[in-house]
């Protein structure tokens, strides 16, 4: 792999909350983190834009909300043409988590991880996407 050799600054505190994290995981370098980090940065950065994106998005609701549990499955329905996969989850007696794996236009992700974020009981939406293109 070719690459250029560049220098950061990283303040201590961070260095060393690295090189704790480095050595509870086993090895690595400093360096390996920095490249890892600045292509999901930059993946973030093109998600953005146009692109295709694959991943999943997680939910976690309050499956006690009334008609939360169909607004979700409606919704669902509306974006078939992008989820390629859906997983249910009961937490315990109030919470659920629901998994939505999806590929597609980021526009059209953006837009039902919008719609998710607003049916009343859902609490958190959180979104793990790449670009593919």
């Amino acid at each position: 792999m070719s690459g250029r050799k560049t220098g950061i600054y990283i303040p201590s505190e961070l260095e060393r909350e690295l090189e704790a994290l480095l050595e509870k995981r086993g090895g690595g370098s400093i360096s390996q983190v920095v490249q890892e980090a600045l292509r999901s940065y930059l993946s973030e950065l093109r998600i953005r834009e146009k692109c295709v994106v694959v991943g999943s998005i997680t939910v976690l609701y309050n499956h006690d909300v009334e008609g939360v549990d169909s607004a979700l499955t409606d919704l669902q329905h509306d974006y078939m043409d992008i989820i390629l996969f859906a997983n249910h989850v009961h937490l315990d007696r109030e919470n659920c988590l629901l998994t939505v794996v999806v590929r597609g236009l980021s526009e059209r992700v953006e837009e039902l991880t919008s719609k998710l974020t607003s049916i009343r009981g859902v609490r958190v939406v959180k979104p793990t996407l790449i670009c593919t293109s």
